[in-house]
C-alpha cells in the first residue's frame, strides 16, 4: 500500500496504508510474531535440536529462516532487539544498530550455506514446504537473500555493497521460468515459495484476507496506469477488471473512482493454494542488473531483458537505466516486502505520497513504529516522538534527482 502497488480504501487499510495514520498498537501482534510463536525463539530451539541430532541441514534451515526473518524486520524498523532478544536472562533486550543487524544476518546466512551443504538428512522431503528436500535450491536461495540484504545497505555503503550483492547473486537462484505464467507469478522451479492448503487455516494469507466480499484493499491507480502504459501482461494477472475490460484503481489517498476499483486477481493471486513468491529468479536477475549498472560492469541490459522477455514483454534496446531496472523490479515484487526497501533506495518509480486527511505527505513513510506492548515492557524502546525518522540504511528522502 505504501508503494502504491495496491490501495487501502476502507478500515485499517485506509488509515494505515493510504492515510499514513499508524498507531503503535497496530503492530503488537506483528512484533510478537517476530520473536515468539514460531519466531526467533522457536527457530533457535530448532537449531539446538539439530545440534543435538548432529544434523547440519536442520541447523542450516533454522539459520536461513532466522536470517530471513530478522533481515526483513530490520528493513522495516531499523534498530531492533536481536543479540539479546533470545537471551532468557534479558527481559529488556537492547536495540542493536541496524548496520550491526545486517552484518549479523549476513554471517548467519554464510553459516547456513555451509550447513545446508553439510551432513545429516534434514526434514523429510514432504515436510519441506519450500523445496521438498532439494538442498542446492536452498543454498541458491540463501545466496539471493544475501544479495538482497547487501542491496539494502547500498545507499549507505555504495560500491562495496553492490560488489557483495553481485558476488552473491551470481551464486543465487538460477533456474529460469519455463512459461510466462511462472515468470509473472514467481513460480519458477528455484523460486522460494511455500506450499499452501485449501482452507482458511493453511491457505495463502492474501486469499484468507480477501475471502468473501471484503473490500479493504483494491488496485492502485498508479499501478494500473503504469502497467497499461507498458502494455504489460501482468495487468490482467495481478488484477481483475473493474467493469467489462476496464481496469481502475484508487488514488494515493485511498479514494476509489466512480464505478469502483479493480480487485486483486481472483483466479490466481488470491486463491488459497497459490504459492506466494518470497525470493525469485527474477529478483536475482534484477539485483545483478542494478549492481552491474552501478559498478559499470557486466551486461545489465541482458539481465533486465531476461526478465522482460520471460513475462512476454519485448526486449529494450538499451542502454539500461536505473529507472528501467527499478521499475521492472517494482512490478516483479508485487505483494512482496522488497518493494519498500527498493523504493527507498532508488526512489523509482516516482510515487506521489498519500497522507492524512487527503493531504499529500512530503514522502511515503520510511519505517514502522515500534509496538506499544514492547515499548511498555522494554525501556530501551523509544517513544514515537523520540524514535528516529529515518534508519541507517535510508539516509536520504525521496524523491531525488
Amino acid at each position: 500500500m505504501w508503494t502504491q502497488q495496491i490501495a487501502g480504501i476502507n478500515n485499517q487499510q485506509l488509515n494505515y496504508g493510504s492515510q499514513y495514520q499508524l498507531p503503535e498498537d497496530a503492530f503488537n501482534t506483528f512484533w510478537n510474531q517476530i520473536y515468539t510463536g514460531g519466531g526467533l525463539y522457536d527457530l533457535r530451539r530448532i537449531r539446538a535440536l539439530g545440534v543435538q541430532a548432529n544434523d547440519q541441514k536442520y541447523q542450516g534451515l533454522a539459520l536461513f529462516m532466522e536470517a530471513f526473518r530478522m533481515g526483513v524486520t530490520t528493513s522495516f524498523w531499523g534498530d531492533i532487539p536481536y543479540r539479546e532478544a533470545s537471551d532468557s536472562n534479558s527481559r529488556t533486550p537492547r536495540l542493536d544498530p541496524q548496520q550491526q543487524v545486517y552484518a549479523d544476518v549476513q554471517a548467519k546466512l554464510d553459516t547456513a550455506i555451509t550447513l545446508l551443504g553439510g551432513t545429516g538428512a534434514g526434514p523429510a522431503a514432504q515436510a519441506d514446504v519450500f523445496y521438498q528436500g532439494d538442498w542446492n535450491r536452498w543454498i541458491r536461495a540463501a545466496y539471493t537473500l544475501k544479495a538482497r540484504f547487501h542491496m539494502h545497505t547500498a545507499e549507505r555503503l555504495g560500491a562495496p555493497a553492490y560488489q557483495a550483492a553481485l558476488a552473491a547473486a551470481q551464486q543465487g537462484i538460477n533456474e529460469a521460468p519455463t512459461t510466462a505464467f511462472q515468470a509473472i507469478h514467481g513460480q519458477a522451479p528455484g523460486d522460494f515459495r511455500p506450499l499452501h492448503g485449501n482452507t482458511t487455516n493453511d491457505g495463502n494469507i492474501w486469499a484468507q484476507f480477501q475471502l468473501g466480499t471484503r473490500q479493504d484493499i483494491t488496485a492502485s491507480q498508479f499501478m494500473i496506469s503504469l502497467l497499461e502504459s507498458r502494455n504489460d501482461p501482468r495487468l490482467a494477472a495481478y488484477f481483475d477488471p473493474a467493469s467489462g475490460t476496464t481496469y481502475r484503481g484508487a488514488n494515493q489517498f485511498g479514494i476509489a473512482p466512480a464505478g469502483g476499483s479493480s480487485n486483486l486477481d481472483r483466479d490466481t493471486r488470491t486463491v488459497l493454494t497459490f504459492r506466494q513468491p518470497f525470493i525469485t529468479w527474477a529478483e536475482n536477475q534484477l539485483i545483478i542488473a542494478e549492481a552491474s549498472l552501478q559498478l559499470g560492469t557486466g551486461n545489465p541490459l541482458a539481465n533486465l531483458n531476461a526478465v522482460r522477455t520471460a513475462v512476454g514483454l519485448p526486449a529494450l534496446a538499451g542502454p539500461a537505466t536505473l529507472a528501467d531496472i527499478a521499475t521492472e523490479k517494482y512490478i516483479v515484487n508485487f505483494q512482496n516486502t522488497e518493494a519498500l526497501p527498493d523504493y527507498r533506495r532508488t526512489c523509482f518509480p516516482r510515487i506521489t505520497p498519500g497522507g492524512p486527511n487527503n493531504t499529500s505527505a512530503t514522502e511515503i513513510p520510511t519505517r514502522l513504529p515500534y509496538a506499544l506492548t514492547e515499548r511498555q515492557a522494554n525501556p530501551n524502546i523509544p517513544a514515537p516522538n523520540a524514535a528516529p525518522a529515518r534508519m541507517w540504511s535510508d539516509p536520504n528522502p525521496c524523491p531525488r534527482p
